[in-house]
């Protein structure tokens, strides 16, 4: 059908299927040439911008929705990266998904979510399917530091980016926090009230994690000539209140607890619950890490808190700034710093921090 303008031009009404809109129907509904649609599809500086908000109005108005795939084909980028990480429901890393997922968007990116379930086979698998989809980069929290493997990624040159647990051996960018000067601060915090009977408890001690918080822990009580008490299991599931009540009963009095991450945290409260055992009255109490509930709980939990959002968002921005700008720099080694809350669990009055 044919309608006559103004000034006697004759514009063809094309009729459009709305499920499969191409930049061809979008090119020919504007008036427009298809280098200049897709020029305006790409934010071309090129473009004019009268031109250029009248082929965007048209997407709009049509509904086009481009293709991604092969946009990235063309390009040779996939406007995709990926996360892999032990456990991605896990609070710690929900929120340094977050943080990632908000730099992806500012870029332009989506983040594509794999978990390895802490199995370093498994995490080996997800790391090559991600490859063979041809991301445009990584970021990793190793299932386990000393055999983690980055191999493969690196043989396909794809940009990576490891954080929390870092990969033994491998020449990457990595943002670690001062699990071991932090840890050490703490007991010394605790030797610092008076107590002597300190008992570490955590959870996969071959985790760089807990093995540099174990260290921090051994060392402050190295200063003051006293003694280890140490309840280190393979899994924090392991830690049951008739565990904990068996280690209470057979290792004399224990008179302050320092756990390792929130999880066992979680555990040893419960335990402590059961046991009948009252906070700081008959046991002082730190956590390295924050949770939710920590100032709500009486007297509310003393706590090392990591900067988890900011790990995320570093690593995001590494990991772009290797995407866009500098695939060749050496590998980056960042440190964050933690930050000491001081409640009512460890005798201290609540609501100061270090």
């Amino acid at each position: 059908m044919l309608r006559p303008e103004s000034k006697g031009r004759e514009h063809q009404v094309i009729k459009i299927n709305r499920d499969a809109v191409t930049l061809a129907d979008v090119a020919r509904e504007a008036g427009v040439s298809l280098k200049t649609a897709s020029r305006a599809l790409n934010d071309s500086p090129e473009l004019r911008p009268e031109t250029a908000a009248r082929v965007r109005e048209t997407m709009e108005r049509l509904g086009y929705q481009p293709n991604e795939l092969a946009r990235g084909l063309k390009s040779r980028r996939s406007a995709a990266i990926a996360m892999i990480a032990p456990n991605i429901a896990d609070p710690f890393t929900a929120t340094a998904i977050q943080s990632v997922q908000d730099v992806a968007r500012a870029h332009g990116y989506v983040v594509i979510l794999a978990s390895s379930g802490g199995d370093v086979d498994l995490e080996q698998s997800e790391l090559q399917a991600m490859a063979r989809r041809q991301i445009d980069g990584m970021i990793l929290i190793a299932a386990n530091a000393g055999k983690s493997s980055l191999k493969v990624t690196l043989a396909n040159q794809v940009p990576i980016v490891v954080f929390d647990e870092p990969v033994r051996g491998a020449d990457v960018d990595t943002i670690t926090i001062t699990n071991r000067r932090s840890a050490q601060d703490a007991t010394m915090h605790l030797l610092e009230h008076g107590y002597r009977r300190i008992l570490a408890v955590g959870a996969r001690p071959s985790l760089y994690t807990c093995a540099e918080r174990v260290a921090g822990y051994r060392a402050a009580l190295r200063s003051f000539e006293v003694e280890a008490v140490e309840l280190l299991v393979g899994h924090e599931n392991e830690l049951t209140p008739a565990l904990l009540g068996g280690v209470l009963k057979t290792q004399g009095t224990i008179d302050a607890i320092f756990s390792l991450n929130w999880v066992c945290t979680i555990r040893v409260l419960r335990g402590l619950r059961a046991l009948k055992k009252r906070i700081p009255k008959d046991i002082a109490f730190i956590s390295f890490d924050d949770f939710d509930l920590a100032e709500i709980i009486p007297p509310g939990i003393t706590v090392v808190r990591q900067p988890i959002s900011e790990l995320g968002h570093r690593a995001a921005k590494i990991l772009f700034d290797r995407i866009e700008n500098n695939r060749t720099q050496p590998a980056r080694r960042i440190v964050l710093a933690t930050e000491f809350i001081l409640r009512g669990s460890c005798g201290c009055h609540s609501g100061s921090s270090h």
